[in-house]
């Protein structure tokens, strides 16, 4: 995974998730080199958990302010140009 975003918020699971926690297990899996972002997503227990947490997001999302919102959106606008930008032989998808 070349992506420092992405890196970045497995560091952040991988520290501050438990190991029970499927988000936690699966950032730890992917630092490791034991499997990749996309072999491990395709676990149902990683999936899972996976779909719990969007679902927590879009829950808390729903309680945003519109200006709290539209922040969102621009900051996810610039991620994504960023990684439009980005080195297209990286294998973000790692």
């Amino acid at each position: 995974m070349n992506e420092p975003l992405a890196q970045a918020v497995m560091r952040h699971l991988a520290d501050t998730r438990g190991k029970d926690d499927p988000l936690g297990s699966l950032a730890r899996s992917v630092l490791s080199g034991e499997s990749t972002l996309r072999g491990a997503v395709r676990s149902s227990w990683y999936g899972e958990g996976l779909a719990t947490a969007a679902a927590d997001g879009l829950r808390a999302q729903d309680s945003f302010s519109f200006d709290q919102r539209a922040a969102v959106e621009r900051d996810a606008a610039r991620l994504r140009s960023r990684s439009d930008t980005a080195d297209p032989t990286s294998g973000g998808d790692q």
